[in-house]
């Protein structure tokens, strides 16, 4: 995820949520019904569309899709339709690194300098570091040279140079920050230590083996077939558009793969099951979330990338239970949605999605220019809102504008990270501020 993503995940949460009480054990056809009565509300204000699988201890609870993979051809998703997953790459790129080291070809204490020589700060950052987030390379979605330039393919010697080029975040090891940075630079190190390219690696040594059929890396030009098309959160009445286009080149290691859902619950199991690595025994395991909930252990991973793609995973070891969601919308729910299927198979309390009110008007022009500005979250990190002409548009750092839902009178809500953002005003009217998710307040500033 965008390190600004990251940031303003942090501080979301899904709204209008309604507690519903512990359940007895479902059969599968049960199972099936509750999980398209959950879903519809997602489906119907055009915040979800994708893939669904639950299995557990070998059983498969649901496998379907839910939409459409292709809205122009009303092309619905299935289970073995592939979508780009955002950051789940990144138990794919661990992994890679973890056989590496069982094949002794390198060592996790290794600095980044003994592939990557020249690399400044190389003798410093080591290859846990990168892994654990502990490395101090600022991430790129936080770099004006990707605000810029995203769009345009950048070579991978050129991104090395740019990672060397900004300042550190911290001493490497002092502390952690997410940073997809790190994992492109350990992509990188996959193809020095192998002598072979990062997707053929993958390829022989993980989605071959594992029978992943539907998998790979993406590539500019070269969208994978039946691929789902990504979609961005849109103005009323269409709600929808094709996402604007990034190009992979900045992804490499850090999002840049794709899966279908079937695929993904094969790399579960085979996780599970410590097939090619074992995950479970490291004190962080690299690529992955380690929680506990519902009193159970769990690894999970969320995507969410800025081509139109939300994800999702989670493993509960001791249960057998594996949970995979794919959407191809940028509404950032898929997560909240893994976690109460995990709580429907389990028999646990969930909270079911309700409607929110799809107003089809957008302010006239005159009040949208009240609200145009920065608003700065924290130093160094705002949030600018501009007007167009058919509504309001918010972007971070990375400068990816996208729209926000008019809600009423200095109320909106920003469905790509699905948090409710609201205006304050001083005595005479004037915008002074923006809340956040009712937590968080970001005074307007001067523009840059």
């Amino acid at each position: 995820m965008v390190r600004s993503a990251v940031i303003l995940c942090l501080l979301a949460s899904v709204l209008a949520w309604t507690p519903a009480p512990a359940q007895a054990p479902l059969t599968p056809a049960e199972f099936a019904a509750r999980v398209d009565e959950y879903v519809d509300p997602y489906l119907r204000m055009r915040d979800f569309s994708g893939t669904i699988l639950v299995a557990r201890g070998g059983q498969v609870l649901v496998s379907r899709g839910y939409g459409n993979a292709d809205l122009a051809e009303s092309i619905a998703p299935t289970p073995t339709t592939p979508f780009a997953v955002g950051s789940i790459s990144k138990t794919f790129t661990a992994a890679a690194i973890l056989l590496l080291a069982q094949q002794g070809r390198l060592r996790l204490t290794d600095p980044v300098a003994r592939f990557l020589p020249g690399f400044a700060h190389g003798d410093s950052i080591t290859i846990t570091q990168l892994l654990d987030h502990s490395s101090g390379l600022s991430d790129y979605y936080s770099w004006p040279a990707y605000a810029t330039g995203r769009m345009e393919a950048i070579s991978q010697a050129a991104f090395l140079d740019q990672a060397q080029k900004a300042p550190l975040d911290f001493p490497p090891g002092s502390r952690s920050n997410y940073s997809n940075t790190g994992y492109f630079v350990l992509a990188a190190i996959v193809e020095k230590a192998s002598g072979i390219p990062y997707a053929e690696f993958l390829a022989r040594n993980l989605f071959g083996p594992l029978g992943m059929k539907h998998s790979g890396v993406m590539r500019d030009g070269d969208m994978p077939p039946e691929m789902a098309f990504g979609y961005d959160p849109a103005f009323p009445p269409e709600r929808l558009a094709l996402a604007a286009p990034v190009s992979w080149t900045w992804m490499f290691g850090n999002g840049s793969v794709y899966a279908s859902a079937e695929d993904l619950s094969r790399w579960l199991e085979a996780v599970r099951h410590a097939n090619p690595v074992n995950f479970q025994t490291l004190s962080y395991p690299y690529g992955w979330g380690k929680r506990t909930r519902f009193g159970r252990d769990l690894l999970e991973q969320n995507g969410r990338i800025p081509t139109g793609y939300t994800s999702y995973v989670g493993l509960y070891p001791a249960e057998d239970l594996v949970i995979v969601v794919l959407s191809n919308v940028q509404a950032d729910v898929a997560e909240r949605m893994g976690m109460d299927l995990a709580a429907m198979a389990l028999g646990e309390s969930y909270s079911k999605p309700e409607l929110r009110l799809l107003v089809t008007e957008a302010p006239d022009s005159a009040d949208r220019a009240a609200y145009v500005g920065r608003y700065e979250i924290a130093p160094g990190f705002a949030l600018s809102v501009r007007a167009v002409s058919r509504g309001l548009q918010l972007a971070g750092p990375d400068g990816a504008f996208l729209p926000m839902d008019w809600e009423g009178e200095d109320r909106f809500f920003f469905r790509p990270l699905y948090v409710p953002v609201t205006f304050q005003r001083n005595a005479t009217g004037a915008v002074t501020a923006l809340v956040w998710n009712g937590e968080m307040t970001a005074n307007r500033v001067p523009p840059q």
